[in-house]
């Protein structure tokens, strides 16, 4: 009889053995699949976000500062096309954990992050330019271009528009015009309209102010 329970006791020992033996092999099997993966994700994330802030980047206008508008009109193919490393795998890139693109349907994987800013524009602002007082308008830094439309009134000469001293508009038979003017974008900008005394008429600026987000970039592939 104890004989008997022995060798129940070695079979039960076997089979807990057998199967521990195999979860144990399973677990490792899983982890070294893990740990070769995790190189590959990580690589195809960090190339991507590399690629997505460059300078030479088609979504950037510096290193690390995005575009709001090319940002808005990225898709999958051309996230591709941009960052071949993306075809690596499932990819999802966003902004403050917004989606902004995403091909696949990575549902883990490996995450790069990256700080940044976006850049955009405000909507349009016009300014009027009292001729009469020989008014000076002051745009804020980061204006790189600029609308001017002049209208001068029953005898009155517009000769020329000047930016922080630069003649940028000129016609010395008189101006009545709307044309484009480009600014320095690395500081404010005052901008004065030439007229006679006691000039008359109008004179308006528009232009779009820059708007400067902070953001977090993340990447996401999960081959």
């Amino acid at each position: 009889m104890r004989g008997q329970t022995n060798l129940i006791a070695l079979a039960v020992a076997l089979v807990l053995l057998t199967g521990a033996t195999v979860v144990g092999v399973t677990l490792a099997d899983s982890a070294l699949a893990g740990a070769d993966r995790d190189p590959v994700e990580r690589h195809a994330a960090t190339a991507v976000a590399d690629r997505l802030t460059a300078a030479d980047s088609r979504i950037t206008v510096r290193a690390n500062a995005l575009n709001a508008t090319a940002v808005d009109a990225l898709n999958a193919s051309r996230l591709s096309d941009l960052a071949p490393p993306a075809t690596e795998g499932d990819v999802r890139v966003a902004l403050d954990g917004a989606t902004i693109v995403e091909r696949g349907a990575p549902g883990g994987g490996t995450t790069v992050r990256r700080a940044v800013v976006v850049r955009s524009r405000s909507a349009p602002i016009t300014t009027l330019v009292n001729l009469s007082r020989r008014s000076t308008i002051r745009l804020p830094r980061g204006v790189g271009r600029a609308s001017v439309t002049l209208s001068p009134g029953p005898n009155t000469t517009i000769r020329s528009v000047r930016a922080n001293d630069r003649v940028v508009l000129s016609d010395g038979a008189g101006l009545n015009t709307t044309a484009t003017i480009h600014l320095s974008r690395f500081a404010p900008t005052t901008l004065r309209v030439d007229a006679g005394a006691n000039a008359t008429g109008r004179a308006e600026v528009t232009y779009r102010r820059p708007i400067v987000d902070e953001r977090v970039l993340t990447v996401t592939v999960d081959a």
